[in-house]
């Protein structure tokens, strides 16, 4: 099994370890305090030191990666899991990594950009890619709104998982809203709610049926 995905796994993980690479480039005009944290303005309220920054980021996402990527192959219902969406999950990670990368050095090299935007546009791509393939989805232990009763029963998987589907993709859209208005308090909002709304859904259906 991992044979057949060990290129993947290689080219995914050279990926997220890249940041490290313009880190080192830059090593000289890195401040030794870097920032790692922001607040929902964009501005920075958290600083590490420039080896947890350029190092320690970058492989924490990396062991991450190896768990989710393990967690995955290792389901015993993996063959259920859509084929787009397996290559989706193997790239979280590495996009991940690149975004907290132009986050963390734009701010430290003082190169302007609107960081909120990188934000409101990540997640937007992030929902919107989840979304289009959750209802697609069939019953499985890693990918999913996985509670007991849609893992017990498949049409109640495949109903809530369409309806979260959709309202990841419309959470999507307001991410993609925010980005001119500046609110994101409500795709932050919205993505609780898409998860509340979708296991309340998936408990009526439980109920009606026992």
């Amino acid at each position: 099994m991992l044979k057949q995905y060990r290129n993947r796994i290689l080219i995914t993980s050279i990926v997220i370890l890249l940041p490290v690479l313009i880190g080192l480039i830059n090593w000289n005009v890195l401040p030794l305090n870097m920032p790692t944290h922001f607040g929902f303005d964009g501005e920075a309220n958290g600083w590490s030191n420039k080896y947890f920054a350029v190092f320690g980021i970058p492989c924490f996402v990396l062991v991450m990666h190896i768990i989710c990527v393990f967690a995955t192959l290792f389901d015993p219902k993996k063959q259920e899991i859509n084929d787009k969406l397996l290559s989706l999950l193997f790239w979280i990670c590495p996009a991940t990594s690149w975004f907290c990368a132009a986050l963390i050095y734009s701010s430290a090299l003082g190169i302007a950009i609107d960081e909120m935007i990188v934000v409101d546009l990540f997640m937007a791509a992030f929902c919107i890619g989840i979304g289009n393939y959750l209802p697609k989805c069939r019953q499985n232990y890693t990918v999913g709104v996985k509670l007991p009763w849609t893992l017990a029963d498949a049409e109640n998987w495949n109903k809530t998982n369409r309806l979260a589907g959709w309202l990841f993709v419309a959470d999507g859209f307001l991410w993609l809203i925010s980005v001119f208005t500046g609110y994101v308090a409500v795709p932050l909002a919205g993505i609780f709610l898409a998860a509340v709304i979708s296991t309340v859904y998936s408990l009526v259906i439980y109920l009606r049926k026992k």
